[in-house]
């Protein structure tokens, strides 16, 4: 698969290409993707272990680091790039792929934060039932 990079490069374009891909690397790393919803799921296990006391701060931090570039980096983008890489397909055909790809990320990833936000108004309904039943002094 020829991407057309040296034929950018010798025509002066390099710089394009540099700008190009750090313009998608901001925008690819502000979008959540579905990798996100596996990384925030592991990160809050290894936290729930640690306020457990099951494994120190040292093995919830690497654990922190490492889910984050195992599925972030490696499994979402190596996936992306290898699908586009293994499909062989026209930029146009490439382009839809990765807008459906990048809309269903928007999409797990609001779903997740909806979860977010429901579990924390169940926790607000809770301690207020709580406080309620709770006898005043």
């Amino acid at each position: 698969m020829d991407l057309g990079i040296k034929k950018a490069i010798d025509g002066g374009n390099g710089n394009a290409i540099l700008f190009t891909a750090i313009l998608g690397g901001i925008i690819f790393n502000t979008l959540p993707t579905p990798a996100d919803s596996i990384y925030f799921r592991r990160v809050n296990k290894f936290e729930r272990d640690f306020d457990a006391g099951k494994i120190s701060a040292e093995k919830l931090e690497y654990h922190v680091a490492a889910e984050y570039y195992i599925w972030t980096g490696l499994v979402w983008y190596g996936g992306l790039f290898a699908a586009l890489y293994l499909l062989n397909q026209g930029y146009k055909t490439n382009a839809k792929i990765l807008i459906a790809i990048i809309g269903g990320g928007l999409v797990l990833g609001a779903v997740q934060k909806n979860i977010e936000i429901d579990k924390s108004i169940q926790d607000r309904k809770a301690k207020a039932a709580a406080k309620a039943l709770s006898p005043t002094v």
